[in-house]
């Protein structure tokens, strides 16, 4: 699913605020007099240093993620953005901003984030003279210093008049028009917008696009868009929003030729021991979490007016509770010193500033609290800084005690959570759960970002409300739990572990960048063969027993989950060559999803076949899935290359170019169509960071394949280098399907 009616603020437009340059007033003496007093009580010769380190220090840099628009970090990316764009309208008047004396903004801030490199990505909805531009947005690359480093998007000219000259249709009368094609009753009031809109040729119009809604009861869900013209009342196109997980019209069992090596177990993952992430209630014993420890002893000495810093790397998973810092500096004079730490995220903390006078040596523990909640695993730096002359040291060592939150990973096989929950799909796993005041558990975990939940929708049509799924002892799927809890453990196992996935391996955090909370529902309706996401939840049906078991299978969630990261990210439009990226996406992080549980569990066979194990579940082949990334044409309804785009243009089956592609850059192989062969593939983490970061900064809801190959080519440039083989390697794989 991709599209909802997202209207981004206004553009604010803050002055930056800029330092003041301070002149130094202070003359430096032509000769130092000996420091003699040396017990705090001297003079205090060196209070101009101090206030010339105070005035150096700069400020932390932003946090990784998604930064909030009235921030001053986003604000000032959304000016240099913004100063660097003129409108592209085409008009006869000096600006084409501003129309009968009103300014008009050519571009709405939605959103600005920041990536691990130091980049900045702000990402822009067109407006023209007032009126949203369908599906254009225009996305700028700020580099690590705030200089516009490149822009992405379409910026094509636009009449005048478009957007100011009164429709002749009104919008009862485009919902009229949109309800009439729809042909049924929807179950949420319809509502319609004011748009411009671009053709099949380029051609600008003045158009309402309308929505209109049917998701109860139905085997194929509908979120319809129609996009009418706004004078004539013709209806320009329509298209489906929500993507559902039945077998498109055609497809078939896979073929009877052998599907390799690779797929002859698809039994799908449960969460490791080592890797499971902390519960509000860890199942098992529930051990105090072993500490996690890292030292270093450089023995680097603190020159005068210099900086020293040390480096330890932290190789456990965890999120830190609790943060002991141990110092051994040996110095003449501590108020000289600032030691601060850093923690593989970016964030600091003083340790030391200045404090103490004349005293010797900063020896002892200090208390890091204010790490909390960070990231254990990855490089921790020590900074110490002589901020004066003449006295002089070494740091000698400094070591971590991290004490993990409970139940969080530490070193395997000590205070880790037993995986004793049984899914249908996924072996063992654990569970992070919630505990009631009766006494009994629930499917709330509120150890990732805002959360993750798993409620029943007791059969209804429509997955509303917060109706719990309990359990009495915490041990899930046991053979005397309730039969309705079973498909709900495969539904909050995938929903966690989606959330671990993203954050380990694309380093974000929830499919907005900022925690948002994963639902789902599981008993959508009655014997209901379908998955979806509608904008806000997941929805699980229990299939029919004949087609499919329950869709909560784990590729399954992760597909399904990724739709909310492309909606909350470029936002393809589900029709098109927009539509096809847009499932390919969910694909390829569906399958990410059980590349990355199958690192955890030796249960989890990770393959490139999709949805395998809820699909005909009598059948005995569990090779039988819905769509085959190795081999799209498979199915006998997918394609696998460009030049058969024109004969199969439906987003499912348009999808296997992508797929393919990402599946020859990860794995290597040939295409079948081609015949072109990629040798040397750059391996599933490289790929999917790839992937994604094209998906989340170089995307744009109108992208095509051509474009999405201009976007992974970038996306790897900026991880990897531009003479980098990945680069290459993405290049060829593009090339194979037929995408130039």
């Amino acid at each position: 699913m991709t599209i909802r009616r997202t209207e981004g603020p206004k553009p604010t437009i803050r002055p930056t605020a800029a330092s003041e340059a301070q002149s130094k007033t202070a003359a430096k003496p032509a000769t130092i007099a000996p420091n003699i007093i040396k017990d705090g009580f001297g003079p205090a010769a060196k209070t101009t240093d101090l206030a010339r380190a105070e005035k150096s220090l700069k400020p932390l840099p932003p946090p990784v993620g998604r930064l909030s628009l009235d921030s001053r970090e986003a604000q000032t990316a959304i000016q240099t953005s913004l100063a660097h764009l003129s409108p592209s309208t085409q008009s006869s008047i000096r600006n084409p901003g501003i129309v009968g004396g009103v300014q008009f903004p050519a571009y709405t801030p939605k959103s600005v984030e920041r990536d691990s490199l130091g980049m900045t990505h702000v990402r822009l909805d067109r407006q023209h003279e007032g009126v949203k531009v369908f599906g254009e947005q225009v996305v700028t690359h700020l580099d690590s210093e705030g200089k516009l480093k490149s822009t992405t998007g379409d910026q094509s000219e636009i009449p005048a008049g478009l957007g100011t000259q009164k429709p002749k249709v009104t919008h009862s009368q485009a919902m009229d028009i949109a309800l009439k094609e729809f042909n049924g009753k929807p179950d949420r009031q319809p509502n319609s917008e004011r748009v411009i809109y671009k053709d099949i040729s380029g051609e600008y119009h003045s158009a309402y696009r309308v929505e209109v809604t049917n998701v109860d009861g139905t085997d194929n869900p509908r979120k319809m868009n129609y996009l009418v013209d706004a004078n004539t009342g013709k209806l320009f196109e329509q298209f489906n929003a929500i993507d559902g997980y039945a077998r498109q019209h055609g497809a078939s069992h896979g073929h009877s030729h052998a599907h390799g090596a690779d797929h002859a177990d698809h039994a799908h993952g449960a969460d490791h021991a080592d890797h499971a992430h902390g519960a509000d209630h860890a199942h098992g014993a529930a051990a105090t979490p072993a500490e996690i420890k890292a030292s270093a002893t450089p023995k680097a000495e603190i020159a005068d007016l210099a900086t020293v810093t040390s480096k330890v790397n932290v190789t456990q998973d965890g999120t830190v509770d609790q943060l002991k810092l141990d110092l051994d500096i040996d110095h003449t004079f501590k108020g000289d010193l600032s030691v601060t730490l850093t923690s593989p995220s970016g964030k600091s903390e003083t340790v030391h500033n200045r404090t103490g006078g004349s005293a010797d040596h900063v020896k002892g523990s200090f208390d890091l609290s204010g790490f909390a909640g960070e990231s254990a695993k990855g490089e921790w730096t020590l900074s110490v800084k002589d901020n004066a002359r003449r006295d002089t040291g070494t740091l000698n060592g400094w070591g971590l005690t991290i004490t993990p939150k409970a139940g969080e990973p530490n070193e395997p096989g000590t205070g880790e959570k037993v995986a004793d929950d049984t899914s249908m799909y996924s072996g063992k796993v654990a569970l992070d759960t919630k505990q009631q005041a009766d006494g009994t558990y629930t499917l709330e975990d509120g150890t990732r970002g805002d959360g993750v939940a798993t409620y029943d929708a007791m059969n209804r049509e429509r997955a509303s409300g917060q109706t719990p799924i309990k359990d009495d002892n915490n041990v899930w799927g046991e053979p005397t739990d309730p039969e309705r809890n079973k498909a709900a453990v495969d539904a909050h196992y995938g929903g966690q572990m989606m959330y671990d996935f993203m954050k380990d391996v694309l380093g974000r955090d929830s499919i907005d960048g900022a925690g948002e909370k994963l639902v789902s529902y599981v008993h959508v309706s009655n014997n209901y063969v379908n998955a979806y996401w509608d904008g806000e939840k997941m929805s699980y049906g229990d299939g029919d027993g004949r087609n499919s078991g329950p869709l909560t299978a784990l590729d399954i969630a992760g597909h399904e989950i990724a739709h909310g990261l492309t909606e909350r990210t470029a936002g393809l439009i589900y029709r098109g060559e927009s539509g096809g990226l847009n499932e390919a996406m969910s694909d390829i992080m569906g399958a990410g999803l059980e590349w990355y549980a199958s690192q955890k569990n030796p249960d989890v066979k990770f393959n490139w076949t999709v949805g395998e194990t809820a699909w005909t579940p009598t059948n005995g082949d569990d090779t039988d899935g819905l769509r085959y990334m190795d081999d799209p044409t498979k199915d006998n309804y997918s394609i696998d290359n460009f030049k058969n785009y024109p004969k199969q243009t439906e987003v499912h089956g348009s999808s296997g170019i992508a797929n393919n592609a990402f599946y020859l850059l990860t794995n290597g192989g040939t295409n079948r169509t081609s015949g072109i062969e990629v040798k040397d593939a750059i391996g599933m983490d490289k790929g999917l960071k790839i992937y994604y970061r094209a998906l989340a900064h170089y995307m744009t809801p109108s992208t095509t394949f051509a474009q999405a190959r201009t976007a992974t080519i970038n996306a790897a440039t900026d991880l990897y280098g531009a003479d980098s083989t990945e680069v290459a390697k993405v290049k060829e794989s593009w090339t194979a399907v037929g995408v130039n």
